[in-house]
């Protein structure tokens, strides 16, 4: 039995759930059982809607070590085989706390080094920090190891010389209503307002019943909830705009060519690192650039519509990064790390 500990709600979104979920299904296809562990129960739908055993701790989600106690006692009591980690509050306490009972892995995205059985950094800049604390031979890093839904796996997508549709995607909460803003530009600015928007609204997203009033408004928009078939949505799509985050890695394995922005300090180095590369157009950091950034997204929606030829680049430099084996490679460490750690 493998444990794997993650929160969702709407001030955090969903991305370290989901994440986890696509370790988890390679895990099971390995014939290991898996377990998530959550503070509370906002989560419980995301998780039950995939058929994911679970237990609630009844804890605060920012404060892990408070979970501690109970945490011991329930690993006494079950003996998991290896245990994962996936929360920005997680301390090297906790996670020293964990592995006096069981081996303990971390995913990682900001470049803590608590020590671990495992970690796991699967970012473009993964290799800009050292984890002294955890040997060469147990860090998982880089992009070969983003763990995507098997959906993602060898997507074929057409970059057709006409733009007609942009996907929008914000976040699991959308807290500053960035889909609504953006819409309210896109749609006020000529070029822009020729294309049609298929806006995303992420499961804990408080806006939605915003987004639908503007869709009812205007024809060109549709919402989209509960979206179970992202890849799909994704294909169906000539442009989209994205959150730095994991969606970026999703739109990477398929191909579409993307406007990439942040809203939070997390998301501010990969949207960098895109642009660094190449990869994609980045509009900025919208709280510290407000409006500027949302005007800066609608001018590079027309730029990427009007040039077929950068919509292409940017779809195979996209795919060439990408391959959507990550989370089955991580499962198969997993199952093996958890044996000899």
């Amino acid at each position: 039995m493998i444990w794997i500990r993650a929160d969702a709600n709407h001030m955090i979104g969903s991305g370290h759930v989901m994440r986890c979920l696509s370790i988890a299904g390679e895990l099971k296809k390995l014939g290991e059982k898996v377990c998530f562990l959550t503070a509370d129960e906002e989560p419980l739908p995301l998780l039950k809607a995939r058929g994911q055993e679970f237990l609630v701790l009844h804890s605060d989600y920012r404060n892990p070590e408070e979970e501690l106690e109970r945490l011991e006692e329930l690993l006494k009591e079950h003996r998991p085989d290896f245990f994962l980690a996936d929360s920005y509050y997680v301390t090297g306490a906790y996670l020293e706390g964990v592995r006096r009972l069981v081996p303990a892995g971390y995913l990682d995205d900001l470049g803590r080094d608590f020590g671990a059985n495992l970690l796991i950094n699967y970012n473009l800049f993964a290799g800009d920090f050292t984890y002294e604390k955890v040997p060469g031979d147990r860090r998982l890093l880089g992009v070969e190891y983003v763990p995507l839904r098997e959906e993602f796996s060898g997507v074929r997508y057409l970059v057709r010389e006409r733009a007609s549709r942009v996907l929008v995607t914000t976040g699991g909460s959308d807290e500053y209503n960035l889909a609504g803003q953006l819409l309210e530009k896109a749609l006020a600015d000529p070029p822009a307002s020729e294309l049609e928007y298929w806006v995303v609204s992420g499961a804990y997203n408080q806006h939605l019943e915003n987004l639908e009033n503007m869709a009812a408004r205007h024809p060109n928009v549709r919402i989209y909830s509960n979206v179970n078939n992202m890849q799909q949505l994704m294909k169906e799509c000539d442009i989209a705009v994205s959150a730095g985050g994991s969606t970026l890695y999703e739109l990477s394995a398929v191909g579409v060519p993307t406007v990439c922005f942040s809203f939070v300090e997390n998301q501010e180095r990969i949207v960098e690192c895109f642009r660094e590369k190449g990869l994609s157009c980045c509009a900025g950091n919208y709280c510290t650039q407000g409006t500027d950034m949302l005007d800066g997204i609608t001018d590079s929606i027309v730029r990427l519509k009007e040039d077929a030829g950068l919509r292409r680049s940017f779809s195979e430099k996209m795919r060439s990064l990408v391959d959507g084996q990550g989370a089955a490679r991580i499962a198969e460490r997993l199952a093996a790390g958890r044996r000899d750690a």
